[in-house]
């Protein structure tokens, strides 16, 4: 089992997730028959917080609920012996919903629900709140949420934070750096590009690793992006790029969630950085081989000793 300090993952924009299976590929317009329903605690730190215990760490889920589904999801949380440092919203919002159908085809068609708005009063008192360890924010900020803002907010909640977000957010983060309390983010290749635009470092969509460095090397931040089904790069001190194992796909959803929380468990180890991206990029092969976040511990370190992992110039 691994060692490692408290993973806490500060999730935004938590979720109920319903999982229906169909009998059938999904037909616009047409009548489906659900073969299996599933619900569980949703949102990109639950599945983090997820692997995180299946590799031996221990994990918190941190974030805002409201109303009648928050105190479902609280209750999902719990049925699954998983941790959470939860702060109720006031008013008669609702924690959001998410509906995952899942039928032949090699992807799961998702729909998600916007979520209720979170005030910076809010913000600054639950991140004043959080638990110790080793601290990431994980998934999108809810709606009518100042991204800057919330960024500035890190640096005064005793970080550094890891960071896995998109668009202004991502931007953001990045910008802050070390110094505005991230010291790592972790984009996929079309979040990469797109930041890498907006921050004027260029848009060369068949050069991520290029703006990966540009990245790295403007503001300090390092940068994890994952691959997919390629594997990921890890670009800090040293680079490095993971070539993913073959798999067969049942369902990705969560693999990149899966991916950070195994390379923080590595890390917070004491893994040097190539055993803990080996790891990885095992664990998100492993989670969308499996669907649903579930891990296979020794499967997932089996195939992390076989991991291509080359340092890159």
């Amino acid at each position: 089992m691994i060692e490692a300090r408290r993973i806490v993952a500060l999730t935004p924009n938590l979720a109920i997730d319903r999982t229906l299976t169909l009998d059938r590929g999904l037909e616009p317009g047409t009548l489906h028959r659900v073969r299996q329903v599933r619900e569980a605690a949703g949102g990109k730190g639950v599945n983090l917080t997820r692997a995180v215990r299946a590799l031996g760490g221990e994990g918190v889920v941190a974030g805002p609920v409201t109303g009648f589904n928050g105190r479902k999801f609280a209750a999902l949380l719990q049925s699954e012996g998983l941790r959470g440092a939860l702060t109720e919203l006031p008013g008669d919002g609702e924690t959001r919903q998410c509906t995952i159908v899942v039928d032949n085809g090699p992807y799961p068609t998702e729909i998600n629900e916007p979520g209720p708005e979170v005030g910076l009063e809010t913000w600054a008192s639950l991140l004043a709140g959080l638990p110790e360890g080793r601290r990431v924010v994980s998934g999108s900020l809810p709606p009518g949420s100042a991204k800057d803002a919330f960024v500035a907010l890190l640096a005064r909640a005793g970080g550094p934070f890891a960071v896995d977000t998109h668009g202004a957010a991502l931007v953001a983060a990045v910008r802050a750096g070390p110094e505005g309390g991230v010291d790592l983010v972790k984009p996929n290749r079309r979040e990469l590009v797109d930041a890498a635009e907006q921050l004027g470092l260029g848009a060369d969509r068949d050069e991520p690793y290029a703006l990966a460095v540009a990245i790295q090397r403007r503001y300090g931040v390092r940068v994890l992006m994952s691959r997919g089904s390629e594997g990921a790069l890890l670009v800090g001190a040293e680079r490095w790029i993971a070539r993913a194992p073959r798999v067969e796909v049942v369902n990705p959803v969560g693999s990149g969630d899966a991916m950070l929380g195994a390379f923080l468990v590595a890390e917070e180890s004491g893994s040097p950085p190539d055993r803990a991206l080996a790891l990885a990029v095992a664990a998100g092969a492993d989670n969308a081989r499996r669907g649903g976040g579930r891990l296979d511990p020794e499967a997932v370190r089996s195939m992390a000793r076989s991991v291509p992992v080359e340092r890159l110039p």
